[in-house]
């Protein structure tokens, strides 16, 4: 059973997080449907625990930092975000586009660290940020390395909006799409959570071998046509398995076939991807002259 007056503490909480702008006591009241005297009581021990700051003119509330510190407390004590950072920085710096680090919770994949890449655009992903499962390559990365059953409960109870036209809406299809992602090792994201944009992602194991987070790059669909998707995709696949064994992933390997051994900067791969030739995870020679960034993706 619910604390009911801890619920309508967080709802205030949230309220005023997802709000642009200080908000009142009315405001609040209006919005959540809570009398105002319970928001004000509510206000006053948030305020006095430092979670809430009250400005000059004293009708006016927001966040403080302490949620910033908590936060950042818990990103600290992560070993996840510390393994996984080299291999962003040698995703972002080869594929030049915008590579992400996420964690599953509670159905959906929220974003621990993000390095954007020295092209001209730029994802408006921001870390905490949540986004679905069965629409993103991040997302599908970890369902599809899932007990079945399991990736079906989540598909199941979270629902299968559609973001765009391409999103896979049914989970006979989704089934199948998962079944892909497990032979090659990746998922794409074909357009189909944001207009314009195609990611690729692939999982992370841990010393179980469970799917425990994913690593993707993003980049507008002009510049990361299909088969430049399968090639970014077999890089990040072959990079992220250090992350795995990292985190303590070793026997697991023999159960996914599809992760391979990861290579150093500079080295070859020659890997069967329906390429026929050999994929560098290295840093591309030259940089792009500085540009103004375009921001693609949702906030």
């Amino acid at each position: 059973m619910e604390n009911r007056s801890l619920v309508k503490a967080l709802d205030v909480i949230e309220s005023l997080g997802s709000s642009p702008r200080p908000l009142t006591a009315f405001q609040l009241s209006q919005t959540l449907k809570i009398t105002r005297p319970t928001v004000y009581r509510i206000l006053k021990t948030l305020t006095q625990h430092g979670f809430v700051t009250r400005e000059e003119d004293g009708a006016l509330y927001r966040l403080s930092f302490k949620l910033l510190d908590l936060g950042h407390r818990v990103l600290e004590r992560t070993d996840l975000l510390e393994a996984a950072r080299p291999i962003l920085r040698k995703l972002s710096g080869y594929c030049r586009e915008t590579a992400h680090l996420a964690v599953p919770e509670d159905g959906r994949m929220v974003y621990l660290d993000k390095l954007e890449g020295s092209g001209p655009f730029c994802t408006n992903s921001r870390l905490g940020r949540s986004v679905p499962m069965h629409c993103t390559a991040l997302g599908k990365a970890v369902l599809a390395f899932l007990p079945p059953q399991k990736a079906r409960t989540i598909l199941v109870r979270h629902g299968m909006a559609g973001h765009t036209p391409r999103t896979i809406m049914a989970v006979s299809a989704m089934e199948r799409e998962l079944a892909r992602v497990r032979r090659q090792g990746y998922a794409i994201d074909d357009v189909e959570f944001e207009d314009g944009v195609r990611c690729v992602g692939a999982p992370i194991f841990d010393h179980r071998g469970n799917p425990v987070a994913a690593v993707s790059v993003s980049a507008p669909a002009s510049r990361m046509p299909l088969t430049r998707a399968h090639e970014v995709g077999a890089v990040v696949r072959d990079g992220v398995a250090c992350v795995s064994r990292a985190m303590g992933w070793g026997s697991g390997a023999s159960r996914h076939t599809a992760i391979v051994i990861p290579v150093k900067a500079g080295e070859s791969v020659k890997r069967s991807v329906g390429f026929g030739r050999s994929l560098l995870l290295r840093k591309r020679p030259g940089k792009a002259p500085h540009q103004t960034k375009e921001v693609i993706g949702r906030g």
